[in-house]
Formats: C-alpha cells, sequence, structure tokens
C-alpha cells in the first residue's frame, strides 16, 4: 500500500466521466464534497452493492461483495454474459463504485480471476486509492411520513423513513411478485407525500433512485432529490429544519 498521504478536498460540480468516483450520469446535479484518499479509506461490508463498469466493454454491472481481503482483493458475485468474460481476458480494467451509506466510493481496480463454481465470481484487486464523494446534503432526520410514488413499475405505498433536503429514504412491503422488486438505482420516480409545512397540500417531487436494499419482506429504497422547485427547496429544508429542532438535534 502507498503511504497515507494528504487528504486533497476539493467541491465540484461532478461531471459524467469525470472521475471513478462519479455516481450514475444522472447524478451529477448539485455540489458534492470530493475527496483522494488512500486505499484503506475504503469503507466496504459483505453484502454491499457495487457497480463496476468493465472497459472492456463499456457496460455496468450490478455485483455483490461476497468476501475481501484488506489490501488484497475483493470477492464480488454477478453473472456476465459470455462475450464479455472472453474480451475481458484482453482488458481486465474497472471501475467500481459502492454507496456506504451516504458516502459513495469509487475506484480503479482490475479483475484478477474469476471462477464459475459455486457461484460466479470475480476477484478485484483491492485499490491503492479511492475517491470518497459525500452524497448527503444537510442535516438527516428520522421521520415516519406515509407516502406514494410512481415509477415504471407502477404506483405504490410507502413509507419515508429519513429525509434531508437532498434526498431520502423509502420502505415499503415486498414479495417476490411484487413490481418494486424491478426498480434500478438511476431509475426516476416521483414522490407524493403530506409536510406539515405544506398546509394540506401534496408534496409532490421527482426522485432519482441511488440505492434498493430487500430484507424479510421490505425494500428500501434510497434517493435523490432532482429538479425541485423553489417553492418546494424551501418547503422540504423548512420541514427538515422544524423536525430537527423538535428532536432535539
Amino acid at each position: 500500500m502507498d503511504a497515507p498521504q494528504e487528504n486533497a478536498t476539493t467541491t465540484t460540480e461532478l461531471q459524467e466521466d469525470a472521475s471513478p468516483g462519479r455516481p450514475a450520469p444522472a447524478a451529477a446535479r448539485g455540489k458534492y464534497q470530493s475527496e483522494r484518499l488512500p486505499g484503506f479509506h475504503l469503507k466496504l461490508h459483505l453484502g454491499n452493492t457495487l457497480f463496476l463498469r468493465l472497459l472492456c466493454v463499456g457496460q455496468r454491472y450490478e455485483a455483490k461483495v461476497v468476501g475481501l481481503s484488506p489490501f488484497e482483493y475483493v470477492i464480488v458475485q454477478t453473472r456476465l454474459p459470455q462475450d464479455t468474460l472472453a474480451k475481458l481476458q484482453q482488458d481486465p480494467g474497472a471501475i467500481a463504485q459502492v454507496d456506504a451509506g451516504g458516502t459513495l466510493f469509487g475506484f480503479r481496480t482490475q479483475v484478477l480471476n474469476r471462477v464459475t463454481n459455486p457461484a460466479p465470481l470475480l476477484f478485484l484487486a483491492y485499490p491503492d486509492t479511492v475517491e470518497r464523494v459525500i452524497l448527503r446534503r444537510g442535516e438527516r432526520v428520522r421521520v415516519t411520513i406515509p407516502a406514494r410514488i410512481h415509477g415504471a413499475f407502477g404506483d405504490h405505498d410507502v413509507m419515508v423513513v429519513d429525509l434531508t433536503a437532498g434526498g431520502c429514504r423509502l420502505r415499503a412491503r415486498s414479495n417476490l411478485n411484487s413490481p418494486l422488486r424491478a426498480a434500478k438505482p438511476g431509475e426516476r420516480i416521483v414522490l407524493q407525500c403530506e409536510l406539515t409545512t405544506t398546509c394540506g397540500n401534496p408534496f409532490v417531487a421527482p426522485l432519482v433512485l441511488r440505492r434498493l436494499d430487500e430484507e424479510k419482506g421490505h425494500v428500501t429504497m434510497g434517493g435523490e432529490f432532482v429538479d425541485l422547485s423553489e417553492e418546494n427547496a424551501t418547503t422540504l429544508g423548512e420541514y427538515v429544519e422544524r423536525v430537527r429542532k423538535l428532536s432535539g438535534g
């Protein structure tokens, strides 16, 4: 590993292909804190969803972290097409991203090895450096707000369980036949709910999904507000600040 170096912290407007730590293209809105750090700052845990862009095909795949040896390699499970596997032998380079609870880590890596049995696994080189991007903007407050979302998967009742001026986390019941299981990161949806500051008028705002997790009959979705009107941005900020004060934050 390289010796730890002084953090280089900048506030930048994220653009597509600007860095290995960038969110999906639709996320390139607003200003975020971005730092390039030594690789030991990478926060990975078993079960994390990792998005892998293979340079040999320019395609982005979703993978699950199933093993790791810090500073040596990361093991992810993902199923790749046969033609992609063939090209991977010629160019094993990749760019990886993982959302660790509101902090996006991005890094360049290489596929060191792959196995097909008992499961399709890729062994990725542990990075020397990572780029850390803080996605959360402003104070995050815990809430319990009944809401409704609309997307390509239809209309669904959800519960808003935490909220910031920049995004929120939603929770809904799910089963094997639930259309919500088809939702993907990067997908745009519309959230409708009622905030106490809206005086009975519905708060309606577009969201881009950033993270989805499914466990014990529930799906949890993290999203970023996009294209907020000035009125909605003010309403949201006032509501978050009111909840923060009431909760003693």
